[in-house]
């Protein structure tokens, strides 16, 4: 059958119009989102480094005996809390335990646990003795599952101004804490416990746990004497 040249334009007009809507269609479809690797690479480690960041001149705010206050920082929802101590070693009345208790909770699947005195006088210990003006809380309290997290004893932390390695030394030399350093995510985990624990895992944001085994300090050999006449 011959097409006379009327039928073969409309032809030709639809194929262009069909072109015409499927490039409109591939330009508004959206761009593949990035890969998590790459969602969590320089990004991620710009908010550790902001998480570090410490004003020269920053301090705690001190009571009315001049004590440094115990200052929580949650560092997912902004809140931040400032606690007083009943003394210098830590000590904190209910009321301020369930002020603290707030900024502890689990900000993801929700719910909250009442602070643990422990885990406030141990936080309060670390803030005072790098002299550092808060302590900002990547995690602490979070439902499900048998951890230290879980029973509302353990926090994974940030001191502004400290390097994390020093904070994990200082905290593992205190003794009955748990002590996890976490060089690639950025922060340490602090808890309290029966008998200390001491690791360091490389695991990334989002990522599975990749604890590092610590290697036990070499024996010492006790040197023989040589024999008679020998050198």
């Amino acid at each position: 059958m011959r097409i006379g040249p009327a039928a073969r334009s409309s032809i030709l007009l639809a194929l262009c119009a069909s072109l015409v809507a499927f490039a409109v269609e591939a330009e508004a479809k959206p761009k593949a989102r990035p890969t998590a690797r790459r969602a969590t690479g320089a990004a991620y480690r710009a908010h550790v480094l902001r998480w570090h960041a410490k004003d020269d001149a920053a301090r705690a705010p001190l009571d009315a005996q001049g004590r440094p206050k115990l200052v929580l920082e949650n560092i997912n929802t902004k809140e931040r809390v400032e606690l007083e101590a009943l003394g210098d070693g830590g000590g904190f009345s209910e009321a301020e335990r369930a002020r603290a208790t707030r900024v502890l909770r689990d900000t993801h699947r929700g719910g909250d646990r009442a602070a643990d005195a422990e885990l406030l006088d141990l936080l309060y210990r670390l803030q005072r003795h790098f002299d550092a003006p808060c302590v900002r809380v990547v995690s602490a309290y979070r439902a499900g599952g048998a951890s230290q997290h879980a029973r509302g004893r353990a926090a994974d932390i940030v001191l502004p101004g400290v390097d994390d390695a020093k904070l994990a030394a200082y905290a593992r030399s205190l003794g009955g804490t748990g002590v996890g350093l976490y060089p690639r995510s950025g922060f340490v985990h602090v808890d309290v416990r029966e008998s200390p624990h001491y690791w360091v895992d490389s695991s990334g944001p989002g990522e599975r746990s990749r604890p590092v085994k610590q290697k036990k300090p070499a024996k010492k050999v006790a040197r023989k004497s040589p024999r008679p006449g020998v050198r």
